[in-house]
């Protein structure tokens, strides 16, 4: 859970955008970095539509209802220039990119602001990147640049020394669980929802929606968290046969669920819905154990090592754990 970043804090800096975009005063380039799921990509979008808004009122932008608006909705805006990818590209190369550049060099068919909107620009070749170096550097004015990243990590130094850098946080608990009302949900849902998503609304309302996700998650809890000591192991592992293509998602949920353990055991809460009671008793130091060998069982599948020999050795450790609670 995310307590520490309050609700109010978050949304003071995207208001502070959104009133720079109204007022003409925005940022020439703009990277709103963060992780997958906090609302990035719906800002950028924001901004971006609001950038080329044409309503004279200020305070509207964007007003959904201009001519520049329904241009934008409905992705024919020639002031808006995005890359160019196809559904199956992991990256983003230098050929869009340099397309958007030529297509700046060039006089604009529309007056007002050009936008150019690069989503996940982390996933920008070191080619690409640099392509749009020269660019950032000389655009003009009315010209903004509105990139979104899940990590800073793969853009290079000399992108971001010329970006206005938002790190947008997770969302904390209040502004989390009143967003999930909205759409219905109880509160042991919320509470599961605010375990298992890390702060990312994105994620909360896709695991929501995804049945296969929590049948995966009930496996889970049968297999690891019902386990009391190491002669239950055999009759554990045998509800992970045949799981081996969602070995991953298994070690996520796992993972998932250690580390909120481990976060009620820093802020001394009560963990809600706990999966089992013996795991209200683990010390920070076995929990951090287990945390560990989940992290060498993702080395070791990605090694190929087999999913059922993975998940025994991991079950091994959990009971030895286990075991030492119960002392």
């Amino acid at each position: 859970m995310n307590p520490q970043v309050s609700s109010d804090s978050q949304m003071n800096a995207e208001n502070a955008l959104k009133r720079e975009m109204r007022s003409g005063r925005f940022s020439h380039a703009l990277l709103l970095s963060g992780q997958r799921g906090i609302g990035k990509r719906t800002l950028a979008r924001f901004l971006a539509k609001g950038l080329l808004c044409q309503s004279e009122d200020e305070a509207l932008r964007p007003c959904g209802i201009c001519r520049s608006c329904k241009r934008y909705e409905n992705n024919t805006h020639s002031n808006l220039l995005k890359p160019n990818l196809k559904p199956s590209d992991k990256s983003i190369g230098i050929d869009p990119i340099r397309s958007i550049v030529e297509e700046l060099s060039r006089h604009g068919l529309e007056t007002g602001a050009r936008v150019i909107l690069i989503e996940n620009a982390d996933k920008m070749t070191p080619q690409a990147q640099n392509c749009l170096l020269k660019t950032l550097e000389e655009a003009s004015n009315n010209t903004h640049f509105i990139l979104t990243a899940d990590s800073e990590r793969s853009i290079l130094p000399t992108i971001l020394s010329r970006c206005r850098i938002e790190r947008m946080q997770p969302w904390d608990d209040e502004r989390m669980t009143n967003e999930l009302r909205k759409v219905g949900m109880d509160r042991n849902r919320i509470d599961e929802l605010l375990k298992l998503s890390d702060g990312s609304i994105g994620r909360a309302l896709s695991i929501h929606e995804d049945a296969s996700f929590w049948t995966a998650r009930e496996n889970v809890i049968k297999a690891f968290f019902t386990i009391s000591k190491p002669s239950d192991i055999p009759q554990r592992i045998s509800l992970l046969k045949d799981k081996k293509e969602d070995s991953s998602l298994y070690l996520d949920i796992l993972e998932q669920t250690v580390t909120g353990y481990l976060h009620e055991k820093a802020t001394q809460n009560t963990m809600h819905l706990s999966p089992s009671p013996l795991w209200d008793k683990a010390p920070v130091s076995g929990l951090r154990k287990i945390s560990e060998a989940i992290q060498q069982a993702r080395r070791l599948r990605a090694a190929n090592v087999g999913w059922q020999s993975v998940a025994e050795q991991l079950m091994q450790i959990i009971s030895e754990e286990i075991v030492k609670w119960q002392q």
